[in-house]
């Protein structure tokens, strides 16, 4: 089942984002109509572009991301280490677990796990990447990470490395991460776990004339701050605080970043939001999910820039 609209079976997993009767999202499902798709419930039309279908609430673009994968190839990535461990545990993962798909890729870029699990569907908010020489043979899609073109309990395994710390309201990818996936199934986490103010506003690069009092005393305070002893004197209490007060099934508790899109670079500098690996693993926790990454609470608590493997509940 391939949703870039090249197969008799292209439209099989895709619905429509379009809102029905201003509450809710449609969810119909899509028709090929060769330039266009259209959902047989609401009759919304979406375009088609090289084989995508452009299912982005509302069909908008972003400079940014656009311009950020002008002119990539997939052919050149593949040679390059970049997400080399994670692309092999994924290779690794679905042979072990003997997935057979549809598996979901959020923030798939320019599809470097195309080639790694079966039944991949990439999914990106950038049309420009999904259309990287190199990508063509995979099954693509543009769309949103907070609004999932895809209907409930679809997926069966669902993973997204580097991406979420860039979604702007990451609690409702984590939301429609839960609603796709299908009971049993499994998700692979990897963002950016604990992005940082001091990233975004470059105090590391930056020297101190450039910065203000309280960015200069953070830049002094760099090596504290950075240290395994102050992390967990800081973190871990608190999320020992959280385990134990906080309603399970809750919310995703975030925080968030104002991102810099300048010429300097640092890495994670364009993060928008700073997730806590804890936080992420009690989002699914508390919905049933056993964390086979993370069996137990104390390596929980103890969690820092980790890839979280987790299962869903079968009922």
């Amino acid at each position: 089942m391939v949703p870039s609209l090249e197969a008799p079976s292209a439209l099989a997993l895709l619905r429509c984002v379009g809102r029905e009767g201003g509450e809710g999202r449609c969810r119909g499902r899509l028709a090929d109509r060769g330039d266009h798709a259209s959902c047989e419930r609401c009759g919304r039309r979406y375009r088609v572009v090289g084989g995508v279908a452009v299912l982005r609430p509302g069909d908008e673009g972003d400079g940014w991301f656009e311009a950020m994968y002008a002119g990539r190839s997939r052919n050149e990535q593949l040679q390059t280490d970049y997400l080399r461990d994670e692309r092999d545990f994924m290779a690794r993962f679905a042979r072990e677990k003997g997935l057979v798909g549809p598996c979901l890729e959020v923030g798939c870029g320019v599809g470097l796990f195309a080639d790694e699990v079966p039944g991949y569907v990439g999914l990106e908010y950038s049309l420009q990447s999904l259309l990287a020489p190199g990508f063509e043979h995979a099954d693509r899609v543009c769309g949103d990470a907070t609004d999932l073109p895809f209907g409930d309990g679809s997926m069966e395994c669902v993973c997204s490395f580097n991406v979420l710390e860039h979604v702007q309201e990451v609690g409702r990818a984590f939301a429609e991460i839960d609603r796709v996936l299908k009971p049993g199934g499994y998700l692979v986490l990897k963002p950016a776990w604990h992005c940082t103010r001091y990233t975004t506003e470059l105090i590391p690069v930056l020297p101190y004339r450039e910065l203000s009092l309280r960015q200069k005393l953070v830049k002094a305070l760099l090596p504290v701050l950075k240290s395994k002893p102050y992390k967990a004197a800081t973190q871990v209490p608190w999320r020992a605080f959280r385990r134990l007060t906080a309603r399970r099934g809750g919310p995703l508790r975030w925080g968030r970043l104002t991102p810099y899109h300048g010429e300097a670079w640092i890495a994670d500098a364009d993060a928008v939001a700073s997730l806590d690996c804890h936080e992420g693993i009690f989002y699914f926790v508390g919905r049933g999910y056993a964390c086979l990454s993370h069996p137990s609470a104390l390596r929980q608590l103890l969690a820092g820039h980790d890839l979280v493997v987790l299962r869903k509940p079968s009922a």
